[in-house]
């Protein structure tokens, strides 16, 4: 049972990690055009748009008529945000399916080791029956013998006489 910490260290080791790695995708994501561009303004101006309407409809006020976009600095600091959160969230994602997937394992090791044991004891007791029977055969072919040799050695002793 010594993999069970590590594997344990190791997930707990991702999602310290998770935080800086999110940190420099963010500071890329923010120097570099394509990333500012296709990767951070889309989902950024997106996330605001949903964001207003949703406040907008949950304060009463009706729908919007047109959402005013982020000016380019908001949209990427917002979208390297959601950047950052969504990598952090991923690999907490990959860190619990990869949970999940060794737990299932070890649990159908556990249920075919059960299953095995099982399968040997149910041998073993078909082997005890089987001994059983060919004693119980024995032992009636002996009881046989005695009777047949008990009426011969009768026969023997009544000639004598």
């Amino acid at each position: 049972m010594v993999a069970f910490p590590l594997v344990k260290l190791g997930a707990l080791a991702l999602r310290q990690i998770s935080k800086p790695l999110a940190n420099r995708l963010k500071n890329k994501a923010k120097n570099s055009h394509f990333f500012r561009t296709y990767i951070c303004m889309p989902p950024a101006q997106l996330y605001h748009w949903v964001e207003v309407n949703v406040k907008m409809r949950m304060l009463n006020l009706g729908k919007p008529s047109e959402v005013p976009k982020l000016n380019e600095t908001m949209a990427i600091e917002l979208g390297a945000d959601l950047l950052g959160e969504a990598t952090m969230f991923m690999v907490a994602v990959i860190t619990l399916t990869g949970e999940y997937v060794r737990s299932s394992r070890n649990e159908k090791a556990k249920e075919a080791a059960k299953e095995e044991r099982f399968r040997n004891i149910n041998n073993d007791i078909d082997d005890l029956k089987f001994a059983v029977e060919k004693q119980n055969a024995e032992l009636l072919h002996l009881t046989r013998m005695y009777h047949a040799m008990e009426e011969k050695v009768q026969l023997l002793e009544s000639k004598k006489k």
